[in-house]
């Protein structure tokens, strides 16, 4: 086997791809982003934009042509809980030295408690709460995945927002501004409407969130969406701590994480934190745990 030379963390989701690259000192160098690489959404997709963003970063510390066995790789993945998907995108490594693929919601549970044990609540396109406890023990609660699950996340105000437009369009809700702006987007014709529909998946309906935000405080229908996905993360850390009370909860996930925050009851925000570090430094913890 190749000697390892560089650690590199990623962090894989619905929207996009972020990598960081470190020597064997586990100290980060350098960062880069591509384009999604959920398993959901194919495997090939997933290690091409992968790649890409492994690459990208490589050539901003001046090398051009990485040798992939020189790497070992820790991933933290939107997909990995569907077996086979795991087991198709590590058949598929193509030549780093050592590979760890984990969800990109314990990569993130890393990287909130900066290694440590805890648990997190990951809001964004989609939606996971896991924790890691002392006894080694580990939780996951929701992360069924769209349309089922991601309850709270982006995705969960889009499917709110799409039978929205829908209760509008056969006159079961007024039309109010709210509304309007979600038309701008879906169409506002039954056909349109279905071929909005047609071609959604959890990227496309996690789009319409941001709409649901910017009504939150003026359209009373958005305040509910918004309320309803405060009380769903409540719910996912009441499974969480159901064992342990005192378990330390982050709440992290980037932008929609912190505009949500006043929608969640203010009691139970309290007793949580926000991440130390993100997904991606969880990633390179995961990996670099196996040389350091």
């Amino acid at each position: 086997m190749s000697q390892i030379e560089f650690l590199i963390g990623v962090d894989g989701g619905g929207t996009g791809t972020r990598v960081t690259i470190a020597g064997m000192d586990g100290v980060e160098k350098v960062r880069a982003e591509s384009g999604p690489s959920a398993l959901g959404q194919g495997i090939d997709k997933a290690w091409a934009n992968i790649t890409a963003a492994i690459i990208e970063a490589f050539k901003k510390i001046g090398i051009e042509q990485p040798d992939f066995a020189r790497c070992a790789v820790g991933f933290g993945l939107s997909g990995v809980t569907v077996k086979a998907w795991a087991q198709e995108f590590e058949s598929k490594n193509p030549g780093f030295a050592r590979i760890v693929v984990e969800t990109d919601g314990y990569s993130t549970l890393l990287g909130a408690h900066n290694g440590a044990h805890g648990a997190i609540i990951a809001i964004g396109t989609g939606s996971i709460g896991e924790a890691w406890l002392p006894t080694g023990e580990r939780l996951e609660v929701g992360g069924w995945g769209f349309p089922t699950s991601d309850e709270g996340s982006g995705a969960y105000l889009g499917l709110k927002a799409i039978n929205h437009v829908q209760r509008i369009m056969d006159g079961r809700r007024p039309l109010t501004d709210f509304g309007r702006k979600l038309l701008t987007v879906t169409g506002d014709t039954r056909e349109q409407v279905f071929a909005w529909m047609g071609k959604m998946k959890q990227t496309e309906c996690a789009s319409l969130s941001p709409i649901v935000m910017e009504f939150g405080q003026t359209d009373a229908v958005a305040r509910s969406f918004l309320i309803d996905a405060g009380q769903e993360i409540v719910n996912i850390a009441a499974a969480l701590r159901a064992t342990a009370p005192d378990l330390p909860i982050a709440i992290c996930g980037g932008g929609l994480s912190e505009a949500l925050r006043p929608y969640i009851p203010a009691d139970f925000l309290a007793t949580t934190s926000r991440a130390q570090k993100d997904s991606c430094a969880g990633a390179l913890i995961l990996i670099a745990r196996e040389y350091l």
